[in-house]
């Protein structure tokens, strides 16, 4: 009778930490990402939105969108956007747009915009 009590109690306490954390997690407010890797999207999760060719990588987080062509990669963050073509690469946070074309990198940050080509 008290090893059913314990397993009943232990049982509880279990219960109720998962219930603590899944409440945890709603009031985060679930994810925003979109993750495109070789022309497939593997992620696609909220408004964020990526694309990418099949030698591209692009990634875009919290309402932000990238874009990646001809083996480059794109990463946005924070409501922003990046676009990055023909061996370049573009990384946009907080607000910000970056766009790489033909062999550069562009890195934009906080309301900036930068376009390298």
């Amino acid at each position: 009778m008290k090893r059913i009590l314990v397993l009943l109690t232990v049982g509880a306490m279990i219960a109720s930490i998962m219930a603590l954390f899944s409440g945890v997690a709603l009031a985060q407010g679930g994810a925003d990402v979109c993750v495109s890797n070789k022309g497939e999207t593997k992620v696609q999760k909220g408004d964020s939105t990526c694309s990418s060719d099949s030698i591209s990588h692009a990634v875009a987080h919290n309402d932000s969108q990238a874009r990646a062509v001809d083996n480059s990669q794109a990463k946005a963050n924070n409501t922003s956007e990046a676009a990055a073509s023909n061996n370049s690469q573009a990384k946009a946070n907080n607000d910000s747009t970056a766009v790489a074309l033909d062999n550069c990198t562009a890195k934009a940050n906080n309301g900036e915009e930068e376009i390298c080509h």
